[in-house]
């Protein structure tokens, strides 16, 4: 009878032992948490970005019925017309959903597809990094990476089928044919090796310059002929 009481009393005394060191250790872990998110805290760069504000002045500068800048303004900074830029606009925006206007759980507004759009199209057409736009669209460059992933890839998806293949007889006819009336002569299609052109009037003090060994005495220019791919668009 002592016994098992003896016993029962050990095995209570080792239950509160396990059960006091599992509280010590939940303690320690929850307080080395705080003392992470602390940390994170204190060593995170937020920064608060003006995306309501960015997407006014933009509006206001090339979209609006009074815009700032006119049409051959617009068509020398985008590299496109502005029928044809809020046309991609439309079609990228309902085709990924990443390009909406979400609100986040902060109820703070997200970033428009116009200011992604023009950001995607800044960086392809000017060869920019993803950072240099933030000053002037608020969109960071992890942002705006992400933003001329999903663009591409969108574009791809939407265009790819009638612009990224190979051209008939009949689209050619029509390359050829326009390219000869806004330029006074026949185009071309695919690409050239780069061609040696012989400098016969090249000035004695530029003569240094335009010479290599491998080319002969005589001073030359290197031609090198860039034309579209072999492809319709």
């Amino acid at each position: 009878m002592n016994s098992y009481t003896f016993m029962g009393l050990d095995d209570v005394e080792e239950g509160e032992e396990v059960n006091s060191r599992k509280k010590s250790f939940i303690k320690r872990a929850i307080a080395y948490i705080k003392i992470r998110r602390q940390a994170i805290r204190m060593t995170r760069n937020s920064i608060t970005r003006d995306h309501s504000g960015a997407h006014e002045r933009l509006v206001a500068a090339f979209f609006s019925k009074d815009p700032m800048y006119d049409a051959t303004r617009f068509r020398k900074m985008f590299r496109m017309a502005r029928p044809l830029f809020n046309q991609i606009v439309n079609e990228v925006t309902n085709h990924d959903a990443f390009f909406c206007n979400n609100v986040d759980y902060t109820r703070k507004e997200g970033i428009s597809a116009l200011i992604k759009c023009t950001s995607a199209i800044r960086q392809l057409s000017y060869g920019v990094n993803a950072g240099f736009l933030d000053e002037y669209m608020q969109i960071s460059d992890t942002t705006s990476r992400t933003t001329l992933d999903h663009f591409v890839q969108a574009v791809m998806d939407i265009y790819g089928p009638k612009y990224l293949r190979k051209p008939t007889v009949t689209d050619i006819e029509k390359l050829y044919r326009h390219h000869e009336e806004k330029h006074g002569f026949s185009g071309m299609l695919g690409s050239l090796d780069c061609t040696d052109w012989e400098w016969f009037s090249c000035p004695y003090g530029f003569k240094g310059q335009y010479v290599r060994c491998d080319h002969g005495l005589n001073p030359f220019i290197l031609l090198e002929v860039v034309a579209s791919q072999d492809l319709w668009i």
